[in-house]
This record gives C-alpha cells, sequence and structure tokens, in this order.
C-alpha cells in the first residue's frame, strides 16, 4: 500500500492566512463601499421604478428576436421591460445585506467572510455588473493561498520565494520564507508571546560575626 504523504505546513501562522493585512482591508473596504453605492443606486432606481433596456445584435437580415424591436440610427434590437416593485425591492435588500456583511467582516479581519460574500454578490449581480465583487473575493482567496505555501501574498515576492524553495529542494537544504512589512506586523501580533517576568529575589542580609 502507498503511503499517504502528510500535509504540508503553512509557512505563515493561522491567523495571518486568515486574516486581512493593511492592504486587504482598504481594498475590501472600497469593495463594501462600492456595494453600498450599488445600493443606493438600486433604492433610486426602485423609487424611481426605471425601465430595463435590454439590446441585443440583429441578424444579418436585420431581424430581432420577439419581443425587441429594431433600431436604425444604432442598428441594434432594444427591448424595454418594466421591473416589478418586488423585484427592485428583492434586489435592493440583497446588496445591501451582502454590502454589510463584507463591511461586518472587513472591520473584524476576517479573510473567509470577506471573500465567500464579495463572491456570492458577484455571482448574484452577474457578470457584467458584480465582476468586482467577484474578483476582490478572488483575489483574496489566492493571496491566502500564497501566504499557505510561501509565506508571502503578492504575486512577486510569492514567486521568488517559490524560486527559492525550489533552489533549496534540489540542493537538499530546507529555507524559510522571508515575510514584508504587512506580514511580519500580521505574524508579530499573531506569535507575539508575553515577556516573561523576572523574580525578584531579596539579597540575604550579611552574616553576623560572633
Amino acid at each position: 500500500m502507498k503511503s499517504r504523504r502528510g500535509r504540508r505546513p503553512s509557512l505563515a501562522p493561522r491567523e495571518v492566512v486568515l486574516g486581512l493585512d493593511r492592504l486587504e482591508r482598504r481594498v475590501s473596504f472600497f469593495g463594501a463601499s462600492v456595494a453600498l453605492l450599488f445600493a443606493l443606486g438600486t433604492a433610486i432606481e426602485w423609487a424611481r421604478n426605471v425601465s430595463t433596456i435590454t439590446t441585443v445584435s440583429p441578424s444579418k437580415t436585420n431581424t430581432c428576436p420577439t419581443g425587441y424591436h429594431f433600431l436604425k440610427a444604432t442598428s441594434i434590437c432594444k427591448e424595454i421591460t418594466k421591473t416589478s416593485q418586488g423585484g427592485w425591492e428583492i434586489r435592493f435588500f440583497f446588496i445591501l445585506l451582502i454590502a454589510l456583511c463584507i463591511l461586518y467582516f472587513t472591520v473584524r479581519r476576517k479573510r473567509a467572510g470577506v471573500a465567500c460574500f464579495a463572491v456570492f454578490l458577484g455571482l448574484g449581480l452577474g457578470f457584467g455588473t458584480g465582476f468586482i465583487f467577484f474578483l476582490l473575493g478572488v483575489w483574496l482567496i489566492i493571496r491566502a493561498y500564497r501566504l499557505q505555501k510561501y509565506g508571502e501574498a503578492g504575486f512577486v515576492s510569492s514567486n521568488r520565494v517559490a524560486k527559492e524553495m525550489g533552489q533549496a529542494r534540489r540542493e537538499g537544504r530546507s529555507v524559510k520564507a522571508s515575510s514584508n512589512s504587512d506580514s511580519k506586523d500580521a505574524t508579530s501580533r499573531a506569535t507575539a508571546a508575553p515577556a516573561a517576568s523576572k523574580r525578584y529575589t531579596p539579597k540575604k542580609p550579611p552574616r553576623r560575626r560572633r
């Protein structure tokens, strides 16, 4: 029977892999702000009951699908549909709830929460509107993978460490990944132990001469 290879240990502490550094927090705050703006825009469209306009390219004979009408000025097929009030309500509360969840987990420095809700929002809004949120979630996941495997989250630094580790493996020696300033700060916060207190021992009184 083939022996199972043990799981490779992480080169970064668990708290660092599952947490957020300064750059990731700023980007996550930006993503949460954009999501809140999307919720605000949806609320305005909900109040105005704005129509949804869908356009597609016509066929070679300039014919449009059922429900579309051809615009000669732009040579496209256009469809105008009214969104129900219930549809606007669901869309608004969906975006608002996910945006608040992203903001909450960003404040708490929880990578998994931000990544999962960002990907969920991106998939819910679709590829066009939600691409920025899907990209945010995937970016955080990739950086967590690099931290766990190389001890570095950046693309350039992780590639450098990967080359050093490959060279060390070929030479039969071990090498530790160096961390950048953000990783060092996070690592020090995660692994710092309380300083040992020095026990005070009073001096013995001098012996009296008899």
